[in-house]
């Protein structure tokens, strides 16, 4: 068993791909298939199932490995680093998989501040739902996270950045903000059409527990358009197509245009936090531990 083998398998298992592993690791894709195969030879057992070979997933025994596998580049890596000069100097990529209102909304203020101190640092951001940002980070194919809920897994590390609320929008004088100074109760926003996230979404995530909580479900609406982009839903809201819940974060700039309101739901708390999260066992590098960093300097100073 060599590094070149494990580091081939930990690609394969992030990027479900031979090929974009191959490119990932500037070698051919036969190559990385031949390390995969050597390295499962030795093993004595099967790490890939290769039923669809567009996209190979992980067997049980690849499932039980990959935390070892990543537990050795580890210590490679943390090894090389401590034996370099150039330790503590940051540079290269760093991986960052988001959801959507950090991503939209915290980030580029983030990364802006942070190039101006770390220049040669570069990143590559991907925006999806919570749940794949939390899959990507325990997968390690995302060095950080950004997300907006927590989901109960001794591998994740949470870190609350901000204080988020979750408000309900509406067209621009749909409900009388005079009427509803306390808040606009649920039986007055049942009988309207809801505008809402994919599953995965933090905010929906959130939004369908409150409901619960008190009684209500999503089926309690007038009607459901789902939409799985934020904008989308905002625009949505504009034109007049129904109601939705949504980061107050996100809406602040319309509402300060005067093309949508919000309002508060009475009885639900929607108040939740922004987290940056890792992998428990994965050890940064330097460019990542800086990011981090600065990350919970920012946001909790």
């Amino acid at each position: 068993m060599d590094f070149e083998q494990i580091r081939a398998f930990l690609n394969v298992a992030s990027l479900r791909s031979f090929s974009e592993a191959g490119e990932k690791m500037f070698i051919s894709q036969p190559s990385v298939s031949v390390r995969i195969k050597s390295l499962e030879e030795e093993l004595g057992v099967k790490l890939f199932d290769r039923s669809k070979a567009r996209e190979p997933s992980l067997t049980e025994a690849g499932k039980i490995f990959i935390d070892y596998a990543q537990s050795i580049i580890n210590l490679q890596d943390e090894c090389r680093e401590k034996l370099s000069k150039q330790r503590e100097a940051a540079t290269g990529l760093v991986y960052v998989g988001s959801s959507t209102v950090p991503g939209s909304y915290l980030l580029p203020g983030l990364l802006a501040a942070f190039r101006k101190i770390a220049p040669s640092i570069d990143f590559y951001v991907n925006i999806l739902d919570t749940s794949a940002v939390l899959e990507g980070v325990l997968n390690y194919s995302y060095d950080l996270g950004y997300v907006g809920s927590v989901k109960q897994d001794e591998r994740l590390k949470y870190t609350p950045l901000v204080d988020d609320e979750l408000v309900l929008t509406a067209r621009k004088g749909l409900l009388n903000k005079a009427d509803f100074k306390e808040g606009v109760s649920l039986d007055i926003l049942m009988p309207h059409h809801l505008i809402l996230r994919e599953k995965g979404s933090a905010t929906r995530q959130l939004l369908e527990k409150k409901l619960n909580e008190s009684g209500y479900d999503l089926n309690s609406f007038n009607g459901i358009t789902y939409i799985n982009s934020l904008e989308g839903i905002k625009q949505a809201v504009k034109e007049g197509l129904g109601i939705a819940v949504v980061s107050k974060l996100s809406i602040n700039e319309m509402v300060q245009a005067g093309s949508v309101d919000i309002h508060t739901i009475r009885g639900l708390d929607l108040h939740r936090s922004l987290y940056l999260v890792c992998h428990r066992s994965r050890v940064l590098g330097a460019a990542a531990r800086k990011i981090k960093d600065f990350s919970i300097k920012e946001f909790t100073k």
